[in-house]
């Protein structure tokens, strides 16, 4: 596009524009459906589940559209965490709108004390450095958890992630409940790492598990010392994984969140360090799950995020309640150590 960027003003509707700096409060009216509030002025916001990574056919963008014409002149919009939210002028509209989406099959709800929503990266699907097949991940796990995104209630906001590898790429971590890919073996070197930048590559690494061979024009990885973090991997296509979906697994992490609420944002910690690839439905990893779930569910005080009430008992007994064995691995955060650890034990 030429000349500078166009403001952000030219794409959003008139009564947001009008209202920019103006809204007062805003409340939630039902599961789905949040009002905001003016001076003058009230519109409706009204949120949709997404789907397993953000995957939408053409079919469905074209209904999306077609609501949006609808309702709030051709506007919506998706959230960063992938929700589709539709926009309404009054209270009576926003309902009519929630039941048309439910109507056609997307359900409507999240925020408060439910499931806002369930990240995921692509795994797979395009990624050199998965070690799970995170979209299948989150779609089973979506599958078990949906009544809490607009039926049962939690003690508190409640969020999942996804992610393929350590790198993250699927925003866990930060999630109440994330499930991250961990490989079991060192990546392997082929024939095309010719043409790669040898010492760039070499120099990616963090714990320095990459050793310069120049007269060979390669390189050699040092399986004792290599984490299976990937970096070399995505640096370099001469490097890649072995069959990972065979080997490799994946690990639970609890009690992160990203806030600005004391004490603020927090990491999760290692709980389950490694359950083996089981597709298609993952049954153990969403079985897991549930079990942490329905344990802070039945415990919790209202108004208590996940690491509140974990805090608050205590590791020791969040391992008691929940029935989760303690492993060597368990309570780290994904750091080096910790990441060499999951490597060589596969979680034993």
């Amino acid at each position: 596009m030429e000349g500078p960027p166009r403001p952000y003003t030219e794409y959003i509707h008139d009564m947001i524009k009008r209202n920019i700096g103006k809204w007062k409060e805003h409340r939630f009216v039902e599961p789905g459906i949040m009002e905001h509030i003016s001076d003058n002025d009230k519109m409706y916001t009204i949120r949709v589940a997404s789907t397993s990574n953000a995957r939408y056919s053409t079919d469905t963008i074209r209904k999306f559209a077609d609501l949006a014409d609808k309702y709030f002149d051709g506007y919506m919009r998706f959230t960063g965490a992938f929700n589709p939210e539709f926009f309404a002028k009054t209270l009576e509209d926003a309902k009519k709108l929630k039941k048309d989406l439910e109507s056609m099959g997307f359900p409507v709800g999240g925020w408060e004390n439910h499931l806002w929503n369930i990240t995921s990266c692509a795994g797979y699907f395009h990624c050199a450095l998965a070690a799970t097949d995170a979209p299948s991940i989150a779609k089973s796990l979506g599958d078990a958890v949906i009544r809490y995104f607009n039926k049962d209630e939690l003690p508190a906001k409640f969020t999942l992630a996804v992610s393929g590898c350590p790198s993250a790429c699927g925003g866990a971590y930060l999630a109440d409940i994330s499930i991250v890919g961990i490989h079991t073996e060192i990546p392997i070197v082929t024939e095309n790492i010719k043409s790669c930048d040898l010492m760039g590559t070499a120099m990616i690494c963090p714990v320095g598990a990459i050793q310069l061979k120049q007269a060979e024009k390669t390189i050699e990885i040092r399986e004792n010392l290599c984490i299976g973090c990937g970096l070399c991997v995505g640096a370099c296509s001469g490097i890649i994984f072995r069959t990972p979906e065979k080997t490799d697994g994946h690990a639970v992490i609890v009690g992160g969140k990203a806030s600005s609420i004391p004490p603020g944002t927090q990491i999760g910690r290692v709980v389950i360090p490694f359950i083996p690839n089981d597709p298609p439905r993952y049954e153990l990893t969403v079985k897991s799950v549930l079990r942490i779930i329905e344990t802070w569910k039945k415990e919790a005080k209202k108004g208590e995020r996940l690491i509140a009430w974990i805090e608050r008992i205590g590791w020791e007994k969040f391992f008691e309640k929940t029935g989760i064995p303690f492993f060597k691995q368990s309570m780290d955060d994904l750091d080096l150590r910790s990441l060499m650890l999951l490597r060589e034990g596969g979680g034993k």
